[in-house]
């Protein structure tokens, strides 16, 4: 059966929550429009656990990009060992054309370090009805160590071709809580 946010897991959550707001000393205080939600759904009968960081905005009206959206999405199974944990990171991207790059090349700068992840691509027809624009999904799998690094960066961005995206601090503390309920969770 599924449950998300039961009533039982619900009082869970919200002690979570709370336990890793009031821990992370070494989190910034986020700015007053600062909206962050990670939801979690626990399938019991498969005992899988998933969390989602809700889609936000980390790019908008740059070049010849509408807007650039990030999410992540973190598997956990307690009853199959995992070999090689992953997060899925995703990009979805609004681009003011017709056409996508398909020699795109997606690198995360990571304090000042360029990292590649694999990724997979698919394009998104008529992402806003009535505009003669075309969208992309870009899903990248990164280990988890890896995006514990990557959310635990000071300075984050990420170039697309020729256009970068510098990450600011509420994206940056989106993807530290991210990174802290993973951790939770796979321990």
């Amino acid at each position: 059966m599924n449950t998300f946010f039961g009533v039982g897991c619900f009082g869970l959550w919200l002690c979570l929550c709370f336990a890793q707001l009031s821990s992370g000393a070494d989190l910034q205080t986020p700015s007053a429009n600062y909206q962050q939600t990670i939801q979690i759904n626990h399938n019991l009968d498969k005992d899988v656990i998933t969390a989602r960081l809700v889609p936000f905005r980390i790019a908008g009206d740059i070049d010849h990009y509408h807007r650039v959206d990030l999410s992540a999405a973190f598997i956990h199974s307690y009853k199959t060992k995992q070999t090689q944990p992953q997060v899925e990171v995703e990009l979805f991207t609004i681009v003011k054309a017709r056409k996508l790059n398909t020699d795109l090349y997606v690198v995360f700068v990571v304090d000042g370090k360029e990292v590649h992840f694999g990724s997979n691509r698919s394009a998104v027809l008529n992402p806003v009805p009535g505009r003669l624009w075309t969208g992309e999904r870009m899903v990248f799998s990164v280990p988890v160590e890896d995006f514990q690094q990557l959310a635990a960066a000071e300075k984050l961005a990420i170039r697309m071709g020729g256009v970068r995206f510098d990450l600011n601090d509420d994206a940056r503390l989106s993807l530290k809580l991210f990174a802290e309920k993973v951790k939770q969770i796979a321990h």
